[in-house]
């Protein structure tokens, strides 16, 4: 859906989406970044696209001059802050950003993040019996 937003979405003179594109784009990039984390796909298995999406919000990188750079700059920090919970499985860390982005996701977004927070506290290959 990204691609095909960046596609056919109008572009003023920066090239980057206008109106209602720019809405799809940010909320495919945040959706995106949120099943990546559900995933978790191990660095030998990561398609590039994706790897690509993760360095964007990896520990140190403050690379502003990213054409997708759609989203402000709270959502922004609040994605890092969510991968590098991930990255740390820091559990109180989760439940405290899932507090500050419940209004500014969607329902699917809310849900998706939910599912972050129960892989990383019971990942799916542990048993429960």
């Amino acid at each position: 859906m990204a691609y095909l937003a960046q596609e056919s979405g109008g572009s003023g003179t920066t090239g980057q989406p206008l109106g209602a594109y720019c809405d799809i784009m940010v909320r495919c990039e945040i959706t995106r970044v949120l099943l990546l984390m559900v995933l978790q796909p191990s660095p030998q298995r990561i398609r590039p696209e994706h790897a690509q999406t993760l360095e964007k919000y990896a520990w140190g990188t403050t690379d502003d001059n990213n054409t997708n750079h759609l989203l402000d700059d709270d959502m922004f920090l609040l994605l890092q802050s969510v991968v590098m919970a991930c990255q740390s499985r820091d559990i109180e860390a989760l439940h405290l950003l899932q507090k500050d982005m419940w209004p500014k996701l969607s329902p699917e977004q809310n849900n998706l993040l939910q599912l972050v927070i129960t892989e990383i506290s019971q990942p799916s290959g542990d048993s429960a019996l």
